[in-house]
């Protein structure tokens, strides 16, 4: 309390106020005393100048037997003690003899007094025992000074009337101490409260809150003070506000930018890391924070290319390799820049692992199409070639060249049918009709369809299909396409006599259709590509058997669209099941 300023402007208040009355009190005071004793001994001068005028005229006639009983009857009118001396006696004091007892002048006194000037002194008179006030005057009798009268006055009523003055100017002080107190303290408080208001307004800044308001409650410094106060708290409110709005949406667009963000200072320590970068550089952004970014040795060589950026303030773009060559990404460097030059570098790092393998899978597509497409061509054309140039000159063998021709055309036409419905499918763009589909009839139609083909490999096709089974929901005609190209499938990879079995069952709302034959089956390591494009477990025996290579990407394609599901479990030796699931008609399950 004693350090705060209403502490510090009371007590200066106090001490003003102490001090000016203090001394006001006392000049006032003695300026009265002064006033007072000045007023007696003027008065006790006149009145000694005229008793001396008149004593001077008894001297000149002889007549100075009766000064004692007129002076003690002039002293009870005037209310002073009046003493008459001869020349004689001032002479005497005038050397320094004490002659009388009434005469108690010093020397240098004795002689003013014999020059004819008028003598005043205040103090203790040994002769009356009490202070009093004496005026000396001398009397003049035929051009000289024959002696000297002294009008003694007490000055104790003197004293106590300015003792009553000082007791009356010490009370005014007292109420007027008050008075400055109560002032004081208002003023104080009017000027310490707003500051104590800003310093506390101020602590709550400090910690983030920029709503609190000063209280305005004068028009003058202070007041203003308060006001421009309030308007900078406004204006930091408005602009914090407007900074977090800013940092907030850079957090949430680094948040939820699917590239991986990587800043570091001028030291190469990493200052900004955001969430994507986890999945890019698999770490945790928490543990980049303050290391130096030269300790990711999951990424060699992205310490030496922040630093190149950072110290030659140019952008820079490079690739690194990660995971043995599994994981590819791409980094897009730029400098930080203020004024004196660039302070770090900023990093943008994109898993291009997806567009690598989307541009293998590109590659190896158009190298299957180019082989699919030129083994029927090739076939094609040499044996027109061949017809063209009369080597062959049997009908039999040139209908037989013919067949072949037919054939590998038929392949080509079934090929690009598929293509062209595999792109179809995949552009998202087709509109399918879709309907209760009766799935024993769908089976039974299908394996008419193929029994040529069946009876051709001589094998056995048995539906097995449950009474009572729901109507399933989709294109009846994608669903025939599906159905022909599993079972078209089973039947081409079973062995003779072999059994390829089709079942359905439903639940809980769906049906699933199982196509089980007694193949070769599919090795563990082929199983997550089956689905692909082109992909053949056997690429010899596939194309001998006059596979495509696109019927179960086909088929994924078609159930997909649907919102089905597709599967396979197979073992090598032990044949393979493929199945399809797909929603039950509303009300039938």
């Amino acid at each position: 309390m004693g350090k705060s300023l209403f502490s510090k402007l009371m007590v200066s208040y106090l001490v003003i106020t102490l001090v000016t009355l203090a001394a006001v009190g006392i000049a006032m005071s003695q300026l009265f005393a002064n006033y007072f004793y000045f007023s007696k001994e003027r008065e006790l001068k006149r009145k000694g100048q005229e008793m001396a005028r008149f004593i001077a005229g008894y001297l000149e006639k002889d007549q100075s037997q009766r000064f004692d009983s007129m002076l003690y009857t002039l002293g009870i009118f005037l209310d002073a003690r009046l003493t008459a001396i001869n020349r004689e006696a001032l002479e005497q004091g005038y050397y320094g003899m004490r002659i009388t007892p009434q005469m108690w002048l010093t020397a240098e006194e004795a002689g003013q007094v014999l020059e004819g000037k008028i003598v005043s002194k205040r103090g203790f008179n040994p002769r009356h025992g009490q202070a009093m006030l004496t005026v000396v005057v001398p009397v003049q009798a035929n051009s000289e000074v024959a002696g000297a009268l002294i009008l003694s006055s007490p000055i104790s009523d003197l004293a106590a009337t300015v003792n009553a003055v000082r007791l009356l100017i010490l009370y005014a002080a007292a109420a007027a101490v008050v008075l400055s107190v109560l002032l004081g303290f208002w003023l104080s408080r009017s000027i310490s409260r707003p500051l104590s208001q800003m310093s506390a307004v101020t602590r709550e800044m400090a910690r983030g809150n920029f709503r609190q308001r000063v209280e305005v409650t004068s028009d003058d410094e202070v007041g203003r003070l308060a006001e421009d106060f309030n308007y900078l708290a406004a204006s930091l409110d408005q602009t914090v506000s407007a900074l977090s709005h800013e940092k907030g949406k850079i957090e949430n667009i680094l948040a939820n930018m699917t590239e991986g963000v990587l800043a570091v200072d001028g030291r190469g320590q990493v200052i900004l890391a955001n969430g994507a970068i986890s999945r890019t550089l698999k770490v945790d952004p928490a543990e980049l924070l303050g290391r130096p970014v030269s300790e990711l040795s999951c990424c060699p060589g992205l310490a030496g290319l922040f630093s190149a950026v950072a110290g030659s303030g140019e952008p820079r773009s490079a690739e690194f390799e990660m995971d043995g060559g599994r994981t590819f990404v791409l980094a897009h460097l730029a400098p930080l820049r203020e004024a004196g030059g660039s302070y770090g570098a900023v990093g943008v790092l994109q898993d291009i692992t997806e567009l690598r393998k989307l541009e293998l899978l590109r590659r190896d597509f158009v190298a299957n199409v180019s082989h699919e497409l030129r083994t029927p061509l090739t076939s094609i054309q040499g044996f027109l070639e061949a017809l063209m140039d009369g080597t062959i000159g049997e009908s039999q063998a040139r209908e037989r060249y013919l067949k072949v021709i037919h054939q590998e055309t038929l392949r080509l036409n079934r090929l690009i049918n598929e293509l062209l419905d595999l792109a179809q499918i995949e552009s998202g763009k087709v509109r399918w009709e879709i309907n209760p589909i009766d799935v024993p009839s769908l089976v039974g139609r299908v394996i008419l369809k193929l029994k040529p083909q069946i009876e051709r490999h001589q094998i056995t096709v048995v539906p097995e299909m449950p009474e009572g089974l729901p109507l399933m929901l989709g294109n009846e005609d994608r669903i025939e396409q599906v159905l022909t190209n599993l079972l078209e499938n089973a039947v081409r990879y079973s062995p003779p006599g072999s059994t390829v079995t089709v079942r359905a069952a439903g639940r809980e709302g769906k049906i699933t259709v199982e196509v089980a034959d007694r193949g070769p089956g599919i090795p563990p390591e082929d199983l997550p590509h089956i689905w692909e494009r082109f992909h053949r477990v056997e690429k010899s025996r596939s194309r001998s058997l006059g596979g495509t290579g696109l019927g179960l990407a086909i088929v994924r394609q078609i159930i997909e669209a649907h919102g089905g599901q597709v599967d396979v479990q197979s073992e090598a030796g032990q044949g393979s099941v493929f199945s399809f699931t797909l929603a039950a008609a509303p009300g039938e399950s």
